[in-house]
């Protein structure tokens, strides 16, 4: 497993090189590293270098690799010597006889090894390089977490610059979810094959990318806006807007950390928060808006309202005021 971070790590390193590492000046006296994204290397005999990276091609090796050999698409040879592991993540290995590997040596295809050739670790063939056990369960953890942090930060944004929106938002997702769930997912489908057919010319490529990057924003939008619109399933207005948020928030994190429902919920969550954001939009725009709830009226509730028209005396009322009001007679 060890092995397996170090392999990562390497070619992580690696793709930070803006252009192969050969090409770049090192001290004199300095092993350099080798690093290719496209082509061969060679290291020819009695030549010396670090390490030893290729993306795409095959690494030949008959001097001497102070480190790791690495490629991950393409055949390894060694005739020299290497002080590291060599690896062949997509490909397979050759040792011939005058090899000398002081690592480990792991091909994700064939192995072949001649007899002399000299191997101070493991030798292992078609190995299968992936992140799982542990490892595969932590990945999932932390873009759980840094999902749920994304949406409480989004949605605190929201409540901060729009919170009247979003209680319109909210109204519209419970009072017509079946028109919000139809034009959220109406946007989900034509935006992106509008994005495909203007790159389809040179002209609206730069509007396809913008469109596909915009995408991405109202998706996260809605996906905040949908945690929201399930806080207030719970927590009813005129209660806090802020705690609804985080009573949706805590339930969207648990269907996070549950395989396969937190894809479900980032999806058709954020195409129904989409659409109640698009109903209540059209409903303000077109004065379609229902009249406002009676429990939406914060510490003024509804029986505390004062009335818009004046309250008129009932005449019999009146009357019996005016003959109260009225002097004795005198007899």
């Amino acid at each position: 497993m060890i092995r397996r971070f170090a392999v990562v790590a390497v070619v992580l390193l690696a793709s930070s090189w803006p252009v192969a590492a050969s090409a770049q000046a090192q001290p004199q006296g300095r092993a350099r590293d080798q690093v290719v994204l496209s082509g061969d290397v060679i290291v020819a005999r009695g030549t010396v270098v670090h390490e030893v990276v290729v993306f795409s091609g095959s690494a030949t090796v008959a001097g001497v690799v102070e480190g790791d050999v690495v490629v991950v698409r393409g055949p390894v040879t060694v005739t020299g010597q290497v002080g590291g592991d060599v690896i062949a993540l997509h490909g397979p290995i050759h040792l011939l006889a005058t090899a000398q590997v002081g690592g480990d040596v792991r091909a994700g295809g064939a192995l072949v090894t001649a007899q002399g050739a000299q191997v101070g670790g493991t030798v292992q063939r078609d190995v299968g390089f992936t992140l799982s056990g542990p490892v595969g369960v932590l990945g999932a953890v932390l873009v759980s977490a840094a999902m749920g942090v994304s949406i409480l930060v989004g949605g605190l944004l929201i409540l901060l610059l729009a919170p009247r929106g979003a209680d319109r938002a909210a109204d519209a997702a419970r009072s017509a979810p079946l028109p919000s769930a139809g034009w959220g997912l109406l946007v989900a489908i034509v935006v992106p094959i509008a994005a495909i057919a203007l790159a389809a010319s040179i002209l609206g490529l730069p509007f396809a990318l913008a469109l596909l990057l915009g995408l991405g924003l109202i998706w996260f939008i809605g996906l905040a806006m949908a945690t929201f619109v399930l806080g207030r399933l719970i927590v009813r207005p005129p209660k806090s807007r802020v705690g609804a948020l985080f009573a949706g928030w805590g339930i969207g994190a648990v269907i996070g950390l549950v395989p396969f429902l937190d894809v479900v919920w980032w999806t058709l969550g954020a195409v129904f928060g989409i659409g109640a954001i698009l109903v209540a939009t059209w409903r303000v725009r077109s004065g379609h808006e229902p009249p406002a709830r009676a429990d939406r009226g914060g510490r003024h509730r509804a029986d505390r309202r004062v009335p818009d028209a004046p309250v008129e005396v009932p005449e019999v009322v009146a009357a019996q005021d005016a003959t109260a009001d009225a002097p004795a007679s005198e007899d």
